[in-house]
């Protein structure tokens, strides 16, 4: 039987892998969750299985474990005691916990992914010692490539010096980390791009950077105004295409260990913030939202001052939070996904288009939000 031991299954892409592979049979899931107490523990684990529509009562939730503990902290914060367990009956290692947020101090975010990273591996090396490991996948960014110009490649990002925020930063050093250290393991790294929810669904755990982006874009904060892009592109990701990729990954670990995937649109698909823009509009409002006007991205940031003197408190904290996606709207990026996608086609897993999806994430979106 397999047995998986999951950082960050209460997020974004953690809590869509674990649903995915809950559809393979003969699985053991041990969820590392921060929790205040043990209470606290059992009320996160109860509400996981409600969004994983899993009864709690059934044989699946009997194979679905709940450990306190932070990845933060030496061997998690786990008792010795459990923390053997773990190393010595744990087939496969997911780590997708992290703090998605840009604006981190930089040993605040370099803490938390790269801490989590030698805790990882270090288990990792526990279980490989066990002889039960059979593999590692480890969810990383396609941010790791900072402000480099040029189309982002499916390789190494060793000597990248420059990015938009902490979090990029963090995240490119964890992963040079993962790469000089890994040894002899069985890991592979996955870069996904901006994920936004289920292609078919629009379903998803958390309403992340996308959405408060397209709450930005839609003008309704900004008093209509918001920023010229020219021809920059916006590169998306749903939920569930990750998770397939990545369970997939984990359960074929002869095929993938060692390879870094870019879990992304890329060039060909990558939406034009202006035909986004587009899309918000009618999503949000149709004939009844008038269209934002655009102005230039200079002046647009010499207007937020003024934007901000007329707020009030919920709209001043949305504003303080524009610069960082100014930041990525004004450096043109693309990222290279020819081998990721030639490779998930093959096993059938078809990376959906934008056009496709984008209305659905945003109706789930604004139905959660009424």
């Amino acid at each position: 039987m397999n047995r998986f031991f999951v950082t960050g299954s209460t997020g974004v892409v953690g809590s869509a892998i674990v649903a995915q592979l809950c559809t393979h049979g003969d699985t053991e899931f041990q969820l590392l969750i921060r929790a205040k107490d043990q209470q606290d523990l059992a009320r996160r684990r109860a509400v996981m299985l409600r969004f994983w529509d899993i009864p709690a009562e059934s044989e699946l939730a009997s194979r679905i474990t709940a450990l306190q503990g932070d990845v933060t902290l030496p061997q998690f914060g786990l008792a010795a005691e459990t923390y053997q367990q773990v190393a010595s009956g744990t087939t496969h290692i997911v780590h997708s916990a992290a703090i998605v947020k840009m604006n981190l101090p930089l040993k605040e975010a370099r803490h938390s992914a790269v801490t989590s990273i030698r805790s990882v591996l270090a288990l990792a090396e526990k279980c490989h010692e066990h002889r039960t490991l059979q593999k590692v996948d480890i969810v990383s960014t396609v941010g790791v490539s900072g402000l480099t110009p040029g189309l982002m490649p499916e390789l190494p990002m060793l000597n990248v010096e420059k990015f938009h925020n902490s979090y990029e930063a963090s995240k490119s050093e964890a992963e040079r980390y993962v790469l000089s250290h890994q040894g002899g393991l069985p890991v592979t790294l996955h870069r996904p791009s901006m994920v936004v929810g289920n292609a078919e669904t629009g379903k998803i755990i958390h309403f992340q950077v996308f959405y408060h982006l397209c709450e930005f874009l839609s003008g309704r904060h900004t008093r209509g105004l918001i920023p010229a892009t020219g021809d920059v592109c916006l590169d998306t990701i749903p939920v569930d295409y990750v998770a397939k990729a990545i369970a997939y990954s984990a359960l074929h670990g002869d095929e993938t260990k060692g390879r870094i995937f870019h879990l992304c649109s890329g060039p060909k698909d990558a939406i034009p913030v202006s035909q986004l823009v587009t899309v918000i509009g009618e999503a949000f409002g149709g004939k009844s939202l008038r269209p934002p006007r655009a102005i230039p991205a200079s002046l647009f940031r010499r207007a937020l001052a003024v934007m901000a003197w007329f707020a009030g408190e919920y709209e001043k904290k949305g504003l303080g939070n524009l610069p960082i996606f100014l930041d990525y709207l004004a450096f043109p990026q693309q990222f290279s996904n020819e081998q990721s996608n030639k490779f998930f086609t093959r096993v059938e897993i078809s990376l959906p288009k934008p056009a496709n999806y984008l209305s659905t994430i945003l109706k789930y979106y604004l139905a959660a939000k009424r």
